[in-house]
């Protein structure tokens, strides 16, 4: 679980404000085998979000491991010319992952991992809440994936 805050843009004339990225994580959860390592034909698939023209955007990606799923769901981001790229949840288990983004300034965004997306959004609400976050209740789901 990632819980990410980034600051709002703001623009006035020609002067650009840097912003500012804080992530809080949790490791991996595993099952009886080692971390991130894909089992019974599963691939690990991650969900992240970015800053692209100063709107929330999310990306998915898959990989071999859950390390490799990540590394690509940033180079996607990235690739994408979007900024501030993070990987905010990613599994090899049967859960679906979101990340959850609010278009309110805030900045804050926060992945989950549940049995369905609606499941997986409030994971990332409890994620939010841990974190000493609050989060929009208007928070969109910026990216999912499901088994």
């Amino acid at each position: 679980m990632t819980v990410v805050s980034r600051t709002a843009a703001c623009r006035l004339a020609a002067m650009v404000v840097p912003l500012a990225v804080v992530v809080f994580s949790a490791g991996p959860a595993s099952a009886g085998g080692p971390d991130g390592v894909v089992e019974d034909g599963n691939i690990s698939r991650a969900v992240g979000s970015g800053l692209s023209g100063g709107t929330l955007v999310g990306f998915t990606a898959t990989g071999p491991t859950n390390d490799a799923a990540s590394a690509a769901l940033i180079a996607a981001c990235q690739g994408a010319g979007a900024q501030q790229c993070s990987s905010d949840e990613v599994t090899n288990d049967v859960f679906c992952v979101v990340s959850v983004g609010a278009d309110d300034g805030s900045g804050i965004v926060a992945g989950g991992a549940g049995p369905n997306v609606d499941a997986a959004r409030d994971d990332a609400f409890r994620n939010v809440g841990r974190a000493n976050l609050v989060l929009n209740p208007a928070a969109r789901v910026l990216a999912s994936s499901c088994p």
